[in-house]
């Protein structure tokens, strides 16, 4: 398996945060994806993955997804060799890309079909199959910046730059006409995103030398303690951190970079 990130093209800057691709046999069970505050275009130009709905059942991805922001459990499975290629954008970033408002694609995967008109989804996909790596890259980027080119949306600075006080651990005071910009932007309200930059915070705290233990990533980053953090992460990944560590590495853990942490 191959996971790697790239810094985008100069002018989508203001709206990507990396380009990245992730490629080969993936683990044979489900990956449990961890909310970052982003949203996601996704393009499958292996097996799509198949996504475990709320009954438990399976379903096939359509090959290239707008992924939203998530707030609940996502788990995924691969079925064949997969091949991905994703641009993450910024938390504020997407709206110019699937335009406003960004909040009716939380906790969804919608199909690119939706966004772009009926075959969409298979004619980029299709597109990259005969690529190599730096094509692929290319022609997704060519797509997202054509779309951003020709939308109306304008970029919020102003809830560009709350996202960024959020980011640096900095309170924002959540007013009325602020909630619904987020609702606009980003996707998700203030608070929310908050919470999942904490969470995030975490896997970042486990890479430092001094950070041996899940409690110690915790309380590093201001929860209170154990507990508390095993909470978020029944509420945003639907296991406990040990269960999320034991699992096989593979997409899930590639998104994170875990650090290697006893279970």
């Amino acid at each position: 398996m191959r996971y790697a990130e790239f810094p985008p093209r100069e002018n989508l800057a203001g709206h990507v945060a990396c380009v990245w691709l992730f490629e080969g046999e993936d683990a044979a069970e489900d990956q449990r994806i961890a909310p970052d505050g982003c949203c996601e275009l996704v393009v499958h130009h292996g097996a799509p993955y198949l996504e475990r709905d709320s009954d438990g059942g399976l379903f096939r991805q359509p090959p290239a997804v707008f992924a939203g922001q998530l707030t609940r459990p996502l788990r995924l499975r691969a079925e064949g060799r997969v091949g991905v290629i994703g641009v993450r954008f910024l938390p504020a970033g997407a709206m110019g890309y699937a335009g406003p408002p960004v909040s009716r694609f939380t906790d969804r995967r919608a199909s690119l079909d939706e966004l772009a008109g009926a075959g969409a989804a298979r004619t980029l996909a299709a597109s990259l199959a005969d690529l190599d790596e730096s094509g692929r890259l290319a022609a997704v980027q060519d797509h997202v910046a054509d779309r951003i080119g020709a939308s109306p949306a304008p970029r919020d600075l102003a809830v560009e730059a709350a996202v960024a006080r959020l980011q640096a651990g900095r309170p924002v005071a959540a007013s009325r006409d602020l909630q619904r910009r987020f609702a606009r932007a980003v996707g998700i309200p203030p608070r929310m995103l908050s919470a999942v930059l904490r969470f995030r915070r975490v896997f970042d705290a486990l890479g430092e030398a001094d950070v041996d233990s899940w409690t110690a990533a915790a309380q590093a980053v201001g929860y209170f303690d154990h507990p508390q953090l095993a909470r978020d992460f029944r509420r945003f990944v639907g296991c406990t951190p040990s269960e999320f560590v034991a699992a096989q590495a593979g997409l899930a853990s590639s998104l994170v970079e875990v650090a290697s942490i006893q279970a």
